[in-house]
């Protein structure tokens, strides 16, 4: 039975071959997601949000965006989205408005309990997740910055996730 990786020594996987590293790294990006997103859930839980609408506060905080565009990147449809913006709406973090230069589109911007809410929640998300670096050397958080940083451009252009970095 092989060695679980968060025992096995890191040299272990290469000692095995290809296949073994690319398994590990997989697991390794796996626990690190889940980290992740527990954190962002637990954060956005005491900002007493949703992920999902704290995940949009973060997207609208960058501006505002269509109703078809906000579906598209949520990778829902627009009967859900429209259900999601009602319910931030009746909280008075977000609102439709007109698109300049098109009466037909709507849009959804932040309000200002909106603005504050996003602000809230990015810090705090921001000062749990650098927490969790304080293991690391500042040579090994740089390092982790550059390789995140591959792995995230490896994954397609940014503007495909849209929204605040630490979001």
């Amino acid at each position: 039975m092989p060695a679980s990786p968060s025992t096995a020594p890191e040299s272990s996987a290469a000692a095995v071959g290809p296949a073994a590293t690319a398994e590990a790294d997989a697991i390794a990006l796996v626990r690190l997601s889940h980290v992740i997103r527990d954190t962002f859930t637990r954060v956005a839980e005491r900002h007493d949000l949703t992920p999902v609408q704290a995940r949009m506060l973060c997207v609208l905080a960058e501006r505002p965006y269509g109703m078809a565009e906000l579906a598209r990147l949520f990778g829902v449809g627009k009967a859900n989205l429209t259900g999601l913006v009602d319910r931030a709406a009746q909280r008075r973090l977000v609102e439709r408005s007109l698109v300049p230069g098109d009466r037909r589109a709507v849009q959804v911007v932040l309000t200002e309990d909106g603005r504050q809410s996003a602000l809230a929640f990015h810090t705090a998300v921001t000062e749990e997740l650098a927490g969790l670096l304080s293991p690391l050397t500042p040579q090994a958080r740089a390092d982790l910055r550059r390789s995140a940083a591959a792995v995230a451009e490896a994954a397609g252009p940014p503007g495909t996730r849209p929204g605040h970095p630490a979001c």
